[in-house]
Order: C-alpha cells, then sequence, then structure tokens
C-alpha cells in the first residue's frame, strides 16, 4: 500500500481500506447490504484519494468543495474527473469490475431487504480489484 502525500487523499484513502474492512466483518456475519453498502462506498473513497492525489495543492480545496451534493457520490463522475486531470485510463479489467458495482448508490441505506450473498460476494470482490487497482496507482 502506497499512502497518497496530500493529506486531502490521504483521509480518503484510509476510509476506503476501513469501509472495505469492515464490509467484511458484515458479510462473515450474514449482513449482506450492509456490507455492499460499506463496500461501495470503500470504492467511493479510494476514487476520491485518487482524484485529489493528481491535483496540485492549490485546486484541491476547490476540488473537496465539489465532493458536496449527490453527485460526488458518484462513480462515473469520479471517474471522469480523474481522466480529465490526465490520469490513466482504466485497464479492462477494472471498467468490467465498475460494471457489477455501477448501481451502488447511497439510497442503498433505505433498502430495507437482505441482498443475496452472491450478490454480495460478488460486489465485494468487484470492489477489491477496483480498491486495489487504485492503490497501485498512488
Amino acid at each position: 500500500m502506497a499512502v497518497p502525500i496530500s493529506i486531502e487523499a490521504r483521509l480518503y484513502y484510509r476510509c476506503a481500506f476501513q469501509r472495505y474492512d469492515d464490509a467484511q466483518v458484515l458479510l462473515r456475519a450474514d449482513h449482506t447490504t450492509g456490507a455492499v453498502y460499506l463496500a461501495g462506498y470503500g470504492i467511493e473513497c479510494i476514487l476520491k484519494a485518487l482524484v485529489l492525489s493528481e491535483l496540485a495543492p492549490t485546486a484541491r480545496a476547490e476540488l473537496l468543495n465539489s465532493f458536496r451534493g449527490s453527485r460526488a457520490h458518484e462513480y462515473d463522475w469520479l471517474r471522469t474527473r480523474y481522466l480529465k486531470q490526465g490520469g490513466a485510463r482504466f485497464p479492462r479489467d477494472i471498467t468490467e469490475a465498475f460494471t457489477l458495482v455501477n448501481d451502488w448508490s447511497t439510497e442503498m441505506r433505505y433498502l430495507p431487504r437482505t441482498l443475496r450473498v452472491d450478490e454480495a460476494v460478488g460486489f465485494l470482490s468487484a470492489a477489491e480489484r477496483i480498491i486495489r487497482w487504485v492503490d497501485g496507482r498512488l
């Protein structure tokens, strides 16, 4: 694990791994919906760390302000920000992992059902691939 130099990116980086670890605990306890919800936040946080790590210090404050509101939870918006800043294209396997997690949203907190174990396992597996790939980019 390569911890980002930027303090702002480091915060999101650490949160990404903590939320993913929390998700694994919930999955082992058969709390599948909570596991997917937290793993999704882990993806969001690692993408924010990636975007922040690509910016000059003077531009970070503006970007942090843009993290307010619903669009800042959208993976596509974060990926687009990264690419517009000159970030490397996502490899095919990571793009495929995003297709498995792309329907995640903060609205899951209101989902009063338990997801199937295979759905949750697949989601967490894709989340881990994304998080590990981003970790290798930092």
